[in-house]
């Protein structure tokens, strides 16, 4: 059973006053109003103070009815063939030149006229305009000055709430524990049970360049909307996401500019639910490079001792190996291989081949950073022979 208001006036939470019953403050449930008696509410005009909701909106002047400054206005009237009579009085001078019309919008761009009269002129004794109320009303009105902008507010008919022009209908029974409202799109509410559905960011590893803006896409469930992106950096500095876009429910693509360092995801959706990888799953990084010039990095006589170097960098440390079988391989020493070592900070050390004539090796190495990014250079080495076939001649 409804509840019935026992006050002349009430406020919604933006502060307006809502006119919902007769001056007697008992309400007018069960009061007929028809078009021979109707339910008449006295209309002047004033300027508008800073508590009315159109205050610098429109023109500084207002509606005031029955004293009360554009107020909200709460309608009975929701019965099929058998309409209510509202009589909206503008005898008052103060009228003048400011007709009271309805209309679908605040905009008027849109009048409302079914069940709706007018009679005299405005400003004059006997003008009015009278709106005959039922079951096909809008829930919805507003009443505006036809000649000048945002001068009232809006009415409401056969709703027990108000928000700004939003009209719900409260559930007719009781919910059970743990159950919250929700709505059936066209403001009907009612009890019902809702589980939350968190989204998930997956385990999937990247690694992306440091202070460059890079697209990404980050998978995982329950993506919705736009969501907000965070990447959360292992010492704890955030770096939000500079674009998010939804690819589908399990994708995001994100542009991030992240500088070096090792980041968690965060996602979180526009209904406040969030979530983010259990491990720190994008890398930025630069590619580690060869300070060493490619080409070549020496001579040697042969069988002399080799003590040669190529030096490479990262932001994180870097192991150099061979991709090719000729530095270290002794597989074909001396006419194709070099039977040498290769550490890893790339010192190349042992003996020299002894081939029969002067040769130049050429072999490729490779960097290797932390974040198994590589580079690749190309080198070689030339071994000389002297005339005994034993070294370098001098």
């Amino acid at each position: 059973m409804s509840s019935i208001l026992k006050v002349d006036t009430i406020q919604d939470q933006n502060g307006n006053l809502i006119i919902s019953k007769d001056s007697g403050g008992g309400g007018f449930e069960g009061t007929y109003f028809s078009s021979s008696s109707p339910k008449t509410f006295t209309v002047t005009v004033a300027a508008k103070t800073a508590a009315s909701p159109y205050f610098n909106v429109g023109s500084s002047l207002g509606y005031y009815v029955d004293g009360v400054q554009t107020p909200i206005i709460e309608l009975k009237g929701n019965d099929t063939g058998k309409p209510y009579y509202y009589k909206f009085d503008q005898s008052d001078a103060s009228n003048d030149g400011h007709p009271l019309r309805f209309y679908n919008n605040v905009s008027k761009t849109t009048q409302y006229t079914t069940g709706v009269t007018t009679s005299g002129t405005p400003g004059n004794a006997g003008a009015h305009t009278t709106i005959a109320v039922d079951s096909t009303t809008p829930n919805v009105l507003y009443y505006q000055c036809s000649n000048h902008g945002n001068m009232g507010n809006f009415i409401n008919h056969n709703s027990t709430h108000l928000n700004s022009g939003v009209f719900l209908k409260m559930p007719t029974a009781d919910g059970t524990s743990g159950q919250a409202i929700t709505t059936n799109g066209s403001g009907v509410l009612s009890f019902a049970t809702v589980e939350e559905t968190k989204p998930t960011v997956a385990n999937v590893s990247q690694t992306i360049a440091p202070s460059s803006a890079t697209t990404i896409n980050i998978t995982g469930t329950g993506f919705t909307g736009i969501p907000r992106v965070e990447f959360i950096k292992t010492d704890g500095g955030i770096t939000n996401a500079n674009t998010v876009s939804l690819s589908s429910a399990t994708s995001l693509s994100v542009n991030v500019t992240l500088a070096t360092g090792n980041y968690y995801v965060r996602v979180e959706l526009d209904s406040g639910l969030a979530a983010r990888s259990t491990n720190a799953i994008i890398t930025a990084s630069a590619d580690p490079t060869f300070s060493t010039a490619a080409g070549s990095i020496g001579s040697v006589g042969a069988g002399e001792t080799v003590n040669l170097s190529v030096s490479a960098s990262s932001d994180s440390s870097v192991t150099i190996t061979e991709t090719t079988s000729v530095l270290t391989s002794n597989a074909n020493t001396p006419a194709a291989t070099m039977n040498l070592s290769l550490a890893s900070n790339g010192a190349i050390t042992g003996t020299a081949p002894s081939p029969t004539s002067a040769q130049t090796y050429n072999f490729t190495l490779r960097a290797t950073d932390a974040e198994a990014q590589t580079v690749d250079r190309a080198f070689s080495i030339t071994v000389t022979v002297g005339l005994s076939n034993g070294g370098q001649f001098n």
